[in-house]
């Protein structure tokens, strides 16, 4: 693939086409959340269908989902559909500050998100010519398998070494000549502290490029780990309610991220 787009109709749809199918996703939406125990309840009280939405402003009528109808949900109020039969994941949030949040995954629903992902790494020029190490968790938390499932669509050379064991990072990026890494901004700061305390260049590595993410950085802290690892480092979003990462990624011009309208309808409150 030669082209600079994972996607090209999509990511080059006029805006007339990008609301039309926006308008098409967003009913199916609503029609699929009217069959979970919440949505049908929050719908009825609401008078809303799917054929009540008529154009994108109609997502007034829709309201709020809070944290707190989340966790007043868990674990499965919110599932649509025959979660023994369709669902083959459960993500969660950490559940730090209460109850965690719960999502149930179809196949479709991991497809679409690994689709999503590879779309994010396309876009920073990763190809599946690259080597990936994927630093996050491998748990509940949608980073790890998020990213993995991703690259992988993409078709790159994985290297799933999971979160933690700075040494052992360091020697599969130096021995499988690793060209991307996903880690959170401190971490990619302290993996080049280790390169120094075992007496490496972290500079001298084949890494070209970081995906960074899940904690809060300033675009100094980017520069620094940017400087520090000689690599260009992307931010990237997501919430574990909205799959995970994959929401909204930055491009190689890193002056701000792209939301990927085609399956998020943001709506500024």
């Amino acid at each position: 693939m030669n082209s600079k787009y994972w996607e090209e109709e999509i990511e080059t749809m006029s805006r007339e086409k990008l609301q039309e199918l926006q308008l098409q996703r967003l009913k199916k939406t609503i029609g699929i959340a009217a069959h979970s125990p919440y949505y049908q309840k929050v719908f009825q009280e609401h008078g809303i269908t799917a054929d009540s939405i008529r154009t994108l402003d109609d997502i007034r009528k829709i309201p709020f989902t809070n944290k707190a109808d989340m966790r007043a949900c868990y674990p499965f109020g919110m599932v649509s559909g025959n979660m023994h039969e369709d669902g083959v994941r459960i993500h969660s949030s950490s559940g730090t500050t209460g109850t965690p949040t719960v999502i149930v995954h179809s196949q479709h629903d991991l497809d679409s998100w690994a689709n999503l992902i590879a779309r994010c790494l396309y876009m920073v020029g990763i190809r599946r010519t690259d080597v990936f190490q994927n630093s996050s968790g491998y748990g509940m938390f949608t980073g790890g398998l998020g990213f993995q499932y991703g690259a992988e669509r993409l078709g790159a050379l994985t290297v799933p070494a999971a979160a933690g064991n700075s040494k052992r990072q360091i020697k599969f990026i130096t021995d499988f000549k690793t060209t991307a890494l996903h880690a959170i901004p401190s971490y990619a700061i302290r993996l080049a502290e280790v390169f120094h305390e075992e007496g490496k260049d972290p500079t001298s590595t084949s890494l070209k490029t970081l995906v960074i993410g899940a904690e809060p950085h300033t675009d100094e802290q980017r520069r620094k780990i940017e400087r520090m690892l000689n690599v260009k480092a992307y931010n990237s979003f997501g919430m574990t309610e909205m799959n995970g990462p994959g929401v909204a990624f930055e491009c190689q011009e890193q002056n701000g991220m792209h939301f990927w309208e085609d399956c998020y309808l943001v709506e500024i409150i």
